[in-house]
C-alpha cells in the first residue's frame, strides 16, 4: 500500500517567505547600488533613497523633491540617473540573490 501526503500548502507557505525575504535582500542591494551612484552634494538626496515591497513586487524609489530631474534631467541639464543603473547594471547579482533565497529550504 502507498500513502500519499499532500504537502503543496507547506511548500507554498515556504515558496512565499522565501520569496519576501529574496524581495528584501534585493531591496537592501539595490539600495545600496542607489547610493553608489547618486550624486552627492549636501548627501540629501542620498539620504532619501529607500525600497519598498508591495504585492510581491520591489519598487526602487526616492522621495526627495529633485531626484526626478537627477534621474531623467531637464531641458538645461542632462541626466545623471541613479535608480535606472541600480535596477539595471546589476541584473546578473540580483537573479543570483533571488535564486540563492529562494531555494533556501526546499
Amino acid at each position: 500500500m502507498i500513502k500519499l501526503v499532500n504537502r503543496s500548502g507547506k511548500f507554498m507557505r515556504q515558496l512565499r517567505s522565501n520569496e519576501r525575504e529574496a524581495l528584501e535582500a534585493m531591496g537592501q542591494f539595490s539600495k545600496g547600488k542607489m547610493d553608489i551612484h547618486a550624486a552627492v552634494d549636501t548627501g540629501y538626496m542620498k539620504s532619501r533613497n529607500t525600497y519598498v515591497i508591495s504585492r510581491n513586487e520591489l519598487y526602487l524609489m526616492n522621495d526627495c523633491d529633485y531626484a526626478i530631474h537627477q534621474e531623467y534631467g531637464t531641458y538645461k541639464m542632462k541626466a545623471h540617473p541613479f535608480i535606472r543603473p541600480a535596477a539595471l547594471n546589476y541584473i546578473g547579482d540580483l537573479k543570483r540573490i533571488a535564486a540563492q533565497y529562494l531555494s533556501k529550504g526546499m
